[in-house]
């Protein structure tokens, strides 16, 4: 072990989820901290996801390279520190449906206005995490950039409020909104590029929302220059679409789909064509403040 390493280990507790990492590696104890030092927790829970994260020293015929090891496996072997982090976090939530399973996990961003929860699924390169980022900013509330986490008894949407990872393409449309893109450290996510992550609570203060019953499913779909609008779908359409995106429709305390009827049964459902980030903000903005909208929607 190196001069500059120093074993140690510290616990968070991220909303409903709990970490415990290892690292002998101060770089990364300190950007990670960075993040998520409000969540630091004395209590060690025995069901946290428990990642490790150490170099792996060549040999004659391999590269040096790190070791992202959870619950024992090694999920990831980036050669660049400026991957570590991201791929840390990418195999953290791997793990989360399967510490977790009284939730149903869906592969969404999730919001709560006003103590009505929204949650906007879609897949990489949809737009939910500036979208997120931009709603943070007009004063909604914080739940996850990455996950809806539905109670299978309460049918609430909970808190998970892990950094919002951006890709280089929005840092523009962010500050456009007054919202700083920290300029560095900068890392590298694999297919998305540069990334980087922004502290929600940095945002503004009192950003990180409370459980909520889920009153809006909104599918984003981003499409550069065209102008936003919002088209109502029925329940039935919106809960064919979501269980496609849902981590653990068969891994759930109760039947997956009876969860996620249960859920979508009190919620207005939309397709959201989003454009320019404020534009589509005010039209979203427009649609959760007149509970009497119930057509086709443009900005």
């Amino acid at each position: 072990m190196s001069r500059s390493e120093d074993r140690r280990s510290y616990a968070l507790r991220i909303g409903v989820v709990s970490v415990r990492v290892e690292t002998a590696l101060r770089r990364l104890r300190r950007d990670h901290l960075r993040l998520y030092e409000a969540f630091r927790t004395r209590r060690v829970d025995p069901h946290a996801v428990a990642v490790t994260v150490r170099r792996a020293w060549p040999t004659i015929c391999s590269r040096p390279r790190y070791e992202i090891v959870v619950d024992g496996r090694i999920q990831f072997g980036p050669t660049r520190y400026e991957e570590v982090l991201p791929y840390m976090e990418w195999a953290i939530n791997w793990e989360v449906p399967r510490t977790l399973p009284r939730f149903l996990h869906l592969h969404a961003g999730s919001m709560e206005i006003d103590g009505r929860g929204v949650i906007l699924p879609g897949d990489s390169g949809s737009g939910k995490s500036t979208l997120t980022v931009g709603l943070i900013a007009r004063g909604w509330r914080y739940l996850c950039d990455e996950f809806a986490l539905i109670d299978a008894d309460t049918l609430r949407v909970h808190p998970y409020p892990r950094a919002i990872c951006v890709k280089r393409p929005s840092f523009d449309a962010l500050e456009s909104l007054g919202v700083r893109v920290p300029p560095q450290p900068s890392y590298v996510k694999g297919r998305k590029g540069q990334v980087a992550f922004v502290d929600p609570m940095t945002i503004r203060p009192g950003a990180v929302g409370a459980a909520a019953p889920v009153r809006y499913v909104i599918f984003p779909n981003h499409r550069a220059g065209a102008d936003p609008a919002l088209q109502p779908i029925s329940r039935a359409e919106a809960a064919f679409d979501l269980h496609r995106v849902c981590f653990n429709l068969f891994g759930c305390q109760r039947p997956g789909l009876d969860v996620l009827s249960g859920m979508i049964r009190g919620a207005q459902c939309y397709r959201l064509t989003a454009g320019e980030i404020g534009a589509t903000c005010d039209l979203l903005e427009r649609l959760v403040h007149d509970r009497a909208v119930r057509p086709a929607l443009s900005a």
